[in-house]
């Protein structure tokens, strides 16, 4: 059976604490946050997964949905269940959160993804974008390793895995929406740059 090179898999599952409700279900120009996401990105993969905490307030999407192993642990302990579950050896891991993305840096990151096993943004202070990133199957036993040893930052497996980092800067378009303030900032830029 031949597979998809690369899988694409949405985070869902966060708590959305700062939100007051569910982040992916939020509504956003006729559709949800996460419709919005999925729409933008469904060119470049033949495969979408979901990754959620519970799973039925995400099955009318009509995309397989992986349920957490451990929900509400972070982000980390989510891509390793994710991984486990992906058909696929390369896989694009990114929030639900990003209300626009261009596709020309989505496909540089996913063309390194095969050569590397993390392919991650990073600023030139420093910070990474870590959900916005590829990461290869290959690397579970690492994950699993650091979460024994009670680690659960994303950024501390860059030094011990074959990481490429991107350069992000200057990319304008890249925006999370974290909070209820930047939902409805977001809303209002969008608003007023309607036709």
């Amino acid at each position: 059976m031949k597979t998809e090179p690369i899988a694409a898999i949405i985070l869902a599952g966060g708590k959305s604490r700062r939100m007051n409700g569910e982040k992916p279900l939020l509504p956003l120009n006729g559709r949800t946050l996460i419709e919005t996401v999925i729409a933008q990105i469904r060119p470049c993969f033949g495969t979408i997964l979901i990754s959620v905490g519970d799973r039925k307030k995400f099955l009318p999407l009509g995309l397989p949905v992986i349920e957490d192993e451990a929900p509400g642990q972070g982000p980390l302990l989510a891509i390793l269940t994710a991984l486990r579950a992906s058909p696929c050896d390369a896989n694009f891991i990114m929030a639900c959160d990003i209300p626009v993305i261009h596709l020309p840096f989505l496909k540089k990151i996913i063309s390194l993804a095969p050569r590397h096993e993390i392919v991650v943004p990073r600023y030139r202070d420093g910070k990474f974008e870590p959900l916005f990133a590829a990461y290869q199957r290959a690397i579970i036993p690492a994950i699993e390793r650091q979460i024994r040893g009670g680690d659960l930052k994303i950024s501390s497996l860059f030094s011990g895995c074959r990481t490429k980092f991107v350069a992000m800067d200057g990319q304008k378009w890249f925006c999370n929406l974290n909070t209820l303030e930047e939902y409805h900032d977001y809303l209002r830029k969008e608003k007023r740059h309607a036709p």
